[in-house]
């Protein structure tokens, strides 16, 4: 359990996972990823995690940074239409949205499921139940 007592099955944004993968990252001393039952993101997390760390990652670890979020014990939920609809719909009302956002946000939403994040813009999206790490504590 967290800090706070709370535990449970949530969508993990990519902010939380860096700060699981990362020892120096800005969130690492708040997450404890061991401390959710059943946390989960989509593989387009695996993309975006290549994207964010091809610079600070050997590219033999980039290539396979789906492994690097399963070996933190988080599933990887498949990205379907379902989901990319969600997307669409929330980023067609929230234009401030980029697409990694939306995906998150409309996985998310099919799973009916809260997603954690640090994100500011995700509390004022009320169709997704929105919790911020940073408050577990």
């Amino acid at each position: 359990m967290w800090p706070n007592g709370w535990s449970g099955s949530v969508y993990l944004d990519l902010d939380v996972i860096l700060a699981e993968l990362k020892a120096d990252d800005w969130l690492s001393s708040v997450v404890d990823i061991d401390a959710i039952d059943e946390p989960k993101t989509s593989v387009a997390t695996g993309i975006e995690l290549q994207y964010v760390m091809e610079d600070e990652w050997g590219r033999d670890r980039v290539v396979l940074a789906h492994d690097e979020i399963l070996g933190c014990d988080i599933e990887l939920v498949p990205l379907v239409p379902d989901a990319l609809d969600a997307a669409a719909t929330l980023r067609a009302q929230y234009d401030a949205l980029n697409v990694f956002d939306g995906v998150h946000l409309g996985s998310a939403q099919v799973l009916d499921e809260p997603i954690v994040s640090t994100d500011t813009l995700f509390p004022e999206i009320p169709e997704i139940e929105h919790i911020d790490p940073r408050n577990l504590e």
